[in-house]
């Protein structure tokens, strides 16, 4: 009796606790709503754009300087690639892996309105919105001795030809497709828009009044975790409690 007492006092104190976790988190979704809602989409062109800053826009993806590009590892149409080539081990606690290769196309790629366009940074680019929609699309291909698979000729042969028997070699391919309807937040350099140095940063496909109805729903959610397991935790606890109080 005393042993199912203590167990049912502890899942008590872990739900409290978890209580205080879902509220640290329910806090956070808190100051991303006020950021939405004070930080509006504004046309690219708009005055009130050139002042800096955080800002948010609203547009289609269009290309860079360097104009249309096509993905070394899918051939698919893009403004903006990324190619990573990892060798990893036959097994995963062999531990870490080999970063063999990391470039990207060279350039930047814009957002574009009715009024105007805007370069963007590529460290915005791989930063789902708050809806979870990433705008970006993979390529990977898996290369093994045991199954092999032709790469992209941006490969060099030498790295395919070391390659052990048990390990793998992955290439991925990230690339943000052309004509994208986009959401981006971010705060306004004279290179562009660049991810906020501190708090909210956002670039997918959802709208922003999407964006924020989400977030608003995952406060209720959270507001209602947090305290269910509170009061049930501290009924757990409490009881649990007193139950061992009697038995001493």
């Amino acid at each position: 009796m005393v042993t199912v007492a203590t167990l049912i006092f502890c899942l008590g104190a872990l739900l409290v606790g978890g209580a205080g976790i879902f509220a640290l988190i329910n806090l956070g979704d808190r100051r991303a709503v006020r950021t939405l809602s004070r930080v509006r989409p504004s046309p690219i062109g708009a005055r009130a754009l050139s002042s800096g800053g955080r800002v948010a826009v609203e547009g289609v993806t269009e290309c860079g300087p360097g104009g249309l590009l096509a993905g070394p590892v899918s051939g698919e149409e893009c403004v903006w690639f990324r190619i990573r080539l990892v060798r990893e081990p036959s097994r995963a606690d062999d531990g870490g892996h080999d970063l063999l290769m990391d470039t990207m196309s060279p350039g930047r790629p814009t957002v574009a309105d009715a009024t105007g366009r805007m370069a963007i940074d590529p460290r915005l680019i791989n930063r789902p919105d708050l809806a979870g929609s990433a705008a970006v699309a993979e390529t990977v291909l898996i290369h093994r001795r045991s199954a092999p698979r032709s790469l992209a000729p941006v490969v060099p042969q030498d790295l395919i030809d070391d390659l052990g028997r048990s390990e793998t070699l992955r290439l991925t391919e990230t690339r943000l497709p052309r004509g994208l309807e986009v959401f981006a937040l971010g705060r306004l350099t004279p290179d562009g828009l660049a991810p906020n140095r501190a708090g909210l940063s956002v670039f997918g496909t959802s709208r922003h009044a999407d964006v924020l109805a989400a977030r608003r729903e995952d406060i209720a959610l959270g507001g209602k975790l947090v305290v269910g397991s509170a009061v049930l935790g501290l009924v757990l606890a409490g009881a649990s409690a007193a139950v061992l109080s009697l038995l001493e």
